[in-house]
């Protein structure tokens, strides 16, 4: 098994300028001798907020650091690489198992076996922090995806986020922040991370030996998710787009809207991830629809998608786009009140339809 990486300087963390800078900001203060406020990194997934997290956490932990930026050579930033090991410490846990302290260093996750972090993950936690450093300056943990916890996860967390050591240093990473308990979002400073330039994509694809031609293809689709440009199934991708266009045609021609929910749920509605996929493919065309309408160019769809379904655009999205929002919060929904996958895709067409009310 290969040695894990320390994470990038904060200042090659790229497309985020404006997180990064947040976060170089509050890294000069804390290196200054002020508490770090416990803080939410939220946005799209594969932006680079985990990436970020590390980057901080090494800055702060760091012997030999310029400015902001750690060296990533020395022993702190090397504890920092392996921070992920705190998670497979509860791959075996039971809910009758106590509290343990962690390292001075962790990212807490998800344990392979499981589907949610757990209450106990969440008091090893608070356990770890009420306890001096040992071999760091600072007890850091970054918690991911955050809005994996369960409730009484969050719960336990709640007194280190109002009442933090002052060496102690949360970050929550979530792709989800609505799914969060107002509790714990109200004890958090949040930073917001922004899809990656399409450029951006592009030359991380790039760097990775991808043929220029494919990475083109795979950023423009990809929404700026440089996570999502590496897993897309190009094929399956184009399927998808293919099978919404085809439907919403039928629903812009006046098809009776119930049959054709049924059909998406169906297509799309399998299982959460299914159903995510699904109607990100949806909200991606309905955006180029809403781009066409406007007069922009389409990202993802060909102009004659576009064509065969321009008539229906202001249909389709509503005044003031207010169809495409009810589809994006029902997709929400699938994670953060964990609705059924196949009513929320069912309940997308609907809405779209002007059958579905809030």
């Amino acid at each position: 098994m290969s040695e894990p990486q320390p994470p990038p300087p904060l200042s090659r963390v790229l497309g985020q300028a404006g997180a990064t800078e947040a976060l170089a900001a509050l890294a000069a203060r804390a290196l200054a001798g002020d508490p770090v406020p416990p803080l939410l990194l939220f946005g799209p997934e594969g932006v680079g907020k985990r990436t970020a997290a590390l980057a901080f956490a090494a800055t702060l932990a760091c012997l030999h650091r310029v400015g902001t930026d750690a060296c990533g050579r020395c022993g702190p930033c090397r504890r920092i690489a392996e921070a992920e090991a705190v998670t497979a410490l509860r791959e075996g846990a039971t809910a009758q198992d106590s509290p343990r302290s962690y390292p001075d260093s962790g990212l807490v996750s998800i344990p392979r076996g499981k589907t949610r972090i757990s209450v106990l993950q969440a008091r090893d936690i608070a356990q770890s922090l009420s306890l001096q450093p040992f071999e760091l300056s600072r007890r850091i943990y970054v918690v991911d995806p955050a809005d994996a916890m369960t409730p009484g996860a969050a719960n336990a967390l709640l007194k280190a986020l109002e009442e933090p050591p002052p060496y102690g240093v949360l970050l929550l990473v979530t792709a989800a922040p609505w799914a969060l308990p107002i509790t714990v979002r109200s004890r958090l400073r949040a930073i917001r991370f922004r899809p990656l330039p399409e450029e951006v994509v592009v030359r991380l694809l790039a760097a990775e030996g991808m043929a220029p031609d494919e990475a083109e293809t795979r950023a423009r689709r990809a929404a700026g998710s440089l996570a999502r440009a590496r897993a897309l199934d190009l094929d399956g991708e184009a399927k998808r787009l293919e099978a919404w266009v085809q439907i919403l045609e039928r629903l812009g021609a006046r098809a009776p809207a119930p049959p054709l929910a049924v059909l998406a749920g169906e297509a799309f509605g399998g299982s959460s991830t299914e159903a995510l996929e699904g109607l990100a493919a949806l909200l991606a065309v309905l955006r180029d629809v809403a781009a066409a309408h406007a007069g922009a160019a389409p990202r993802i769809l060909s102009p004659a998608a576009v064509a065969r379904l321009a008539p229906a655009a202001t249909a389709l999205l509503g005044p003031a786009l207010d169809r495409a929002d009810a589809v994006e919060t029902l997709r929400r929904e699938i994670v953060s009140i964990n609705r059924n996958p196949r009513l929320g895709v069912e309940g997308a067409v609907l809405a779209l339809a002007g059958a579905l009310r809030p």
